[in-house]
């Protein structure tokens, strides 16, 4: 038995599943019957109920008149069946019907080499001038944004959008179109579309493939979209990946995007240079020079110098101004190779801003001359670096570490040793008896080395001069930690502030470990981060494939103070290797981190063992000490405007990367301005905003969205007296270098293979009708599902209370009317 009531429909929910509900009303005993003799027996009772009813009032009532007893036998009869709905035992229930929609997953390629242009064959490469390019992200980001794309795909299907690129993941999920909700449904795409800009090292498209897979419903899901280049360059092969989606209903439809001609060409795809020299001193500047097309033809390239102020705003297809230092002629390599062109100098006389930059003069057959020239910021530096070198004892890195400075006719060491006694004698040009006593002696110093130094012999208005120091005059501070001081210090909370100057938390008291020097009986390696890798004072060697060479056979160090946790703003560039029979933690200790502190530069070992470096290359070791140094030092060197200065982490970025530039120490009233010119000359300006992380300072954040040169200008004020001036260099990849064509034959493949079709635009977006075919041939996998709710509680009791109202009633009625019959 069943009835149906109004359904009650749900708009769709966050999940994008619609929900309609009926209520099925049914009777719990004649659900019960299992036999098919069940049914007829039930009915046969009730009959023989129904008849003896009637055949006992026929002779009960013979000598009352007929219309006294027909009544009667009804009341008895209507009593009988109230007791019959008891027995039936009616219930309600909800009936949920589910309908999950159809889904199209949009897979979005966001690695480095989507910042490439998209169409570059020869006759569209000499039409359009390098800043009017249309790069390969472009194009995808015009097909989502500014066309029916996606309009299409949600008439019939959700679209959930994925990027990828060393990692994968879900970044929106778009509801199904709706007319009953097309006036209120709106989506905030820009939330989305801003996580595809390219910035990845890597292209896994196999990997991404394989996550849609396990991410996605398999039951409701119609298809992949691919938008790539096809340049995958890590993980899983994407036959492989496209054999498993094959398995599947689900079909991969690729969108390729590039060209598989590349015009003949000649770049320069990095440029080295130290960023700072000293007068006179000798050094060397190298650029990498990347061809198509050109092999073996012969090119000219220049190096040229130019004052900085004219070089500010100058693209990378502009002439500029300056003198020719050098110049050298050079076979071009074969397709997709680095050639390096290294240029040795004697040196740089006046001190000051200088801008080298280095000029490919190509053959004639160069279809783009937008990209011949990269140029970098070099600071002729005429006074020494000043170092105050503190140390606990005389260690083997204290006595290595200032053997190198020492030799090193930048820097002016002094030395204050907490075990040296009075009128001993050092190798330094001072040795001091206590911590400067003055705000004025502190600031003599540009840096200052901390190897497990006794912070105990500090007196409160020493800690705060140096803070002090470190945040208001940029100060470089490096703290090398120890196993002898360090825990002394670390039990005291006096020492809050010098704590706080460390870029790591570090524990005090009973939960601090130190791994001793003699626990470990092998050496732990040191796993370098993405931005240690880039961080070119750490590089052992002038480019970053030698130094990673060099690192990887530097079997590692014996200790390192067991914190895992940086603080908030800083960088981690290196961790110990995992060893879990030294109870280390999950992601290992960190042993090299850095953060700036106020307008100050702050750098953090994890012990002193750098000087086992030398086993490797002694010459790498002084290298790196040297460069540690200059990199702490680089807030006082380079402080620019006495009103302002920028700090930028580092002067290298990967596509892709965010890049914030700090504001320190403008003056009060005063609203900087910050600019970027990128490569191609266009200027844009960054908003600038409160640094979240330094009290009174401020800072802009924007993203390198393509290689070369950019320059960051900050103005004080706006007559541009006052205006501070940084270079950066933003480079691609290795890998993303590899492969810059479309790969139209892997794309072909996976489409094939999975059941697909692929699509190769030519324009900046895709077509009215490709948009309808790929509409058109994804089958709609939407389906619906029913699910039985738990029994209405309050249904049942009102029945039963109905049920037994109308019983009593019927026989009470029955009563009355026999005892007027006079009946008994």
């Amino acid at each position: 038995m069943m009835m149906r009531f109004i359904p009650n429909t749900r708009f769709p929910t966050p999940f994008c599943v619609a929900e309609r509900i009926e209520y099925r009303v049914s009777s719990g005993l004649l659900d019960s019957f299992s036999e098919w003799w069940h049914m007829p027996v039930f009915v046969a009772c009730i009959a023989t109920v129904v008849g003896t009813v009637l055949w006992i009032y026929h002779h009960d009532a013979a000598e009352i008149p007929r219309w006294k007893g027909i009544p009667l036998a009804f009341l008895r009869i209507f009593a009988w069946t109230i007791l019959l709905f008891g027995l039936l035992d009616m219930r309600r229930t909800a009936e949920h019907e589910i309908t999950f929609p159809s889904r199209v997953a949009v897979l979005v390629d966001e690695s480095a080499s989507m910042t490439l242009a998209a169409n570059t064959d020869s006759t569209t490469a000499s039409k359009k001038q390098p800043e009017e390019a249309t790069s390969r992200a472009n194009v995808a980001s015009n097909i989502l944004q500014n066309s029916d794309f996606l309009s299409a795909l949600r008439k019939t299907h959700e679209v959930s959008v994925w990027s990828f690129s060393t990692n994968s993941q879900k970044i929106a999920l778009l509801p199904q179109e709706s007319p009953s909700l097309s006036g209120n449904a709106t989506d905030n795409a820009q939330d989305w579309q801003e996580k595809l800009l390219p910035q990845g090292s890597e292209t896994r498209l196999g990997d991404a493939l394989l996550n849609v897979l396990r991410g996605e419903p398999d039951e409701s899901l119609s298809g992949i979209i691919v938008l790539t280049d096809g340049g995958n360059n890590a993980g899983v092969d994407p036959a492989q990946a496209a054999s498993k989606v094959a398995d599947t209903p689900t079909e991969v439809h690729v969108i390729g995007l590039g060209s598989e001609r590349l015009p003949a060409n000649v770049r320069v795809a990095d440029l080295l240079s130290p960023p700072r020299i000293f007068p006179g001193d000798s050094f060397s500047i190298t650029g990498y020079l990347q061809s198509q097309g050109l092999e073996g033809e012969i090119a000219q390239v220049e190096l040229l110098e130019a004052e900085a102020e004219a070089m500010i705003g100058a693209s990378s297809n502009e002439t500029p101004g300056g003198r020719v230092i050098d110049t050298t002629e050079v076979q071009l390599a074969a397709d997709g190779e680095l050639l390096a062109v290294r240029f040795d100098l004697d040196g740089l006389e006046t001190p000051g801003s200088r801008v080298l930059a280095i000029r490919v003069i190509p053959p004639s057959a160069d279809s783009n001359s937008g990209d011949n020239l990269e140029a970098a910021d070099i600071e002729v530096v005429d006074s020494k670096t000043q170092v105050l070198l503190l140390s606990g004892g005389p260690s083997r890195e204290y006595r290595f570490l200032r053997n190198v400075l020492q030799r090193d006719q930048s820097f002016a060491v002094d030395v204050l040793l907490n075990s040296a006694p009075s009128g001993i004698s050092q190798d330094a040009r001072k040795i001091l008896d206590s911590f400067p006593v003055s705000s004025e002696a502190v600031d003599e110093y540009d840096v200052i080395i901390a190897i497990d130094y006794d912070w105990e012999e500090l007196d409160p208005a020493s800690i705060a001069r140096l803070e002090r120091w470190v945040s208001e005059d940029s100060g470089g501070l490096l703290f090398v930690a120890g196993n002898v001081f360090m825990q002394q210090w670390l039990t005291n909370r006096r020492f809050e502030a010098i704590r706080n100057l460390h870029p790591v938390e570090l524990r005090r008291g009973e939960q601090l470990l130190l791994t001793p020097q003699l626990a470990a009986t092998d050496p732990l390696p040191l796993r370098f981060s993405p931005d240690g890798n880039d961080s070119e004072f750490l590089w052992l060697s002038t480019n970053p494939i030698a130094s990673q060479t060099i690192w990887s056979e530097f079997p590692g160090v014996y200790a390192c103070f067991d914190t895992a946790v940086a603080k908030p703003g800083a960088t981690v560039y290196a961790r110990i290797g995992r060893n879990d029979g030294l109870g280390m933690s999950r992601e290992g200790p960190i042993y090299l981190a850095g953060q700036l502190y106020g307008s100050g530069t702050v750098f953090y070992a994890g012990s002193g063992e750098l000087w086992r470096i030398r086993a490797v290359d002694s010459t790498a070791h002084e290298r790196l000490v040297t460069q540690m140094v200059r990199h702490v030092a680089q807030g006082r060197l380079l402080r620019g405007s006495s009103r302002g200065r920028l700090i930028l982490e580092k002067d290298r970025y990967p596509v892709g990367q965010s890049v914030t530039a700090r504001i320190m120490e403008t003056t009060s009233g005063t609203q900087p301005k910050l600019e970027v010119i990128t490569p191609d000359g266009q200027r844009i300006t960054v908003p600038v905003a409160s640094d979240p992380v330094r009290a009174g300072g401020l800072q802009g954040s924007f993203v390198v969205t393509s290689e070369g040169s950019w320059q960051i200008i900050l103005t004080i004020d706006d007559t541009q007296r006052e205006r501070t001036v940084r270079r950066i260099q933003a480079t691609l990849p290795d890998r993303e270098l590899i492969q810059p064509k479309l790969q139209r034959k892997t794309l072909s493949q996976i489409a094939t293979a999975t059941g697909g079709l692929a699509w190769f635009p030519r324009g900046e977006t895709l077509s009215e009708t490709d948009i309808t075919k790929i509409a058109a041939i994804l089958k709609d996998r939407s389906r619906t599902e029913y699910e039985t709710g738990e029994n209405d509680k309050a249904f049942k009791k009102t029945l039963n209370t109905l049920l037994l109202g109308i019983g009593i009633a019927l026989l009470s009625g029955e009563w009355i009317l026999r005892r007027l019959a006079k009946l008994a």
